[in-house]
């Protein structure tokens, strides 16, 4: 008796314990600190001063010390005056515990579902009401089924631990690329200024591949020349896979020929697979100027698998807008794409035509890879490679 008394007892101080944290008051500070406690002189009008009597004696401080003044809720103070009314049973305490749902007070009624288990465990709707569940004859919660299963509460959902490290890697990722980002900008401000042998210093350092997307990013913006030289270099030392792409993909569309060529020479010493499926890949571009990019650089890597896509490149087919006017003598004028072609039409608004037209960059790599040369006749180099085949001296692997 004296047990279950004393745990009553206990109950009830730790209930009157928070209402009497809820009836406080809460001034926040300007300083940045809070005070909790009852403003004596609520009355005072104009206010001039905020008298507080706390837990450990009465406080006096200038409105001007006081940035906020938070006061209870109606429903919260309305809760302190009744709770206490309610009996120490599960009956008077489910009853207050509905009565705090419809006042949205969530943590006094979870305080008193609580209660509820402690005096009767097989409460089923409290238990429900606590998010519990009966499985196999034994109360237990959504987190215990989970925790057992191995999973782990991270933000909001539940996973696995490999899917929480998976996600902590990724986090680090970005938040490492997104401090080379503000080094690289830094950096590329101090370029021609009195911090220029700094900064290029800095820049040949880079090695490490979290740095890759931001350079990747720099390479196609419309830095100088020579800046885009120091990126594509620092990519080439980085070496990781999502750097050499980033080699590749400027070489194909960066406006200079030398910073092409540049990263085509640094991605030759790789030798690199994934580069020549990229650049595979690039043979069927509707852009014929990237068909023969492309072709250039495959010519450089030496892999000899790229031969079957070569021949197939010699001859592509791509449209073109035809614009007509009356600016010509006959009244017939013609303009194509920058990438090649010609052509007219008679009359009439923009016209589309389609060309095929026959690569050079492409035989070039061809009679390079190859040591032959059947020119742009793709039925002789057909022919030529099935005999290859058939002697097993060339790699038919597809990138």
């Amino acid at each position: 008796m004296w047990r279950a008394c004393s745990a009553g007892m206990a109950w009830v101080a730790l209930v009157a314990g928070a209402g009497a944290e809820a009836r406080a008051d809460l001034f926040v500070l300007a300083s940045g600190g809070r005070i909790e406690g009852t403003l004596v002189n609520r009355d005072q009008s104009p206010r001039e001063t905020y008298v507080i009597q706390t837990a450990v004696g009465q406080v006096t401080l200038a409105k001007s010390q006081v940035e906020q003044w938070l006061r209870p809720r109606p429903a919260e103070a309305e809760y302190e005056r009744i709770h206490t009314t309610f009996p120490d049973t599960p009956e008077g305490q489910w009853k207050l515990a509905a009565w705090c749902l419809e006042q949205g007070l969530a943590a006094q009624r979870k305080t008193h579902l609580e209660r509820i288990v402690e005096l009767d465990p097989e409460h089923a709707e409290a238990r429900r009401a606590l998010g519990f569940s009966k499985i196999n004859g034994r109360w237990t919660t959504q987190e215990d089924v989970m925790k057992s299963r191995g999973f782990l509460r991270y933000r909001g959902r539940w996973l696995l631990p490999q899917e929480v490290e998976v996600l902590e890697k990724k986090d680090r990722t970005e938040k490492a690329e997104k401090e080379w980002a503000q080094k690289l900008d830094r950096w590329q401000n101090g370029l021609g200024t009195d911090r220029d042998t700094v900064a290029r210093d800095a820049i040949r350092a880079i090695v490490d591949p979290a740095a890759v997307k931001a350079l990747a990013l720099l390479m196609k913006r419309d830095s100088p020349e020579k800046v885009r030289l120091l990126y594509a270099d620092a990519l080439a030392r980085i070496g990781a896979p999502e750097a050499l792409h980033a080699l590749a993909v400027s070489s194909l569309h960066d406006a200079s020929e030398e910073v092409r060529l540049t990263c085509i020479d640094n991605l030759a010493k790789t030798k690199s697979h994934e580069v020549v499926g990229y650049y595979v890949s690039q043979l069927k571009s509707k852009d014929n100027q990237i068909v023969n990019r492309a072709a250039v650089g495959l010519s450089r890597m030496g892999d000899r698998s790229a031969v079957l896509p070569l021949i197939d490149a010699l001859w592509t087919t791509h449209k073109f807008k035809i614009v007509t006017g009356s600016g010509s003598s006959n009244g017939i004028s013609s303009t194509f794409s920058s990438t090649g072609g010609g052509g007219m039409s008679m009359g009439g608004g923009p016209k589309i035509i389609k060309k095929e037209l026959r690569n050079q960059a492409v035989l070039d790599a061809l009679v390079m890879l190859t040591g032959v040369n059947y020119g742009f006749e793709q039925r002789n180099w057909k022919s030529w490679y099935a005999s290859q085949q058939q002697r097993g001296t060339i790699d038919a692997r597809r990138n």
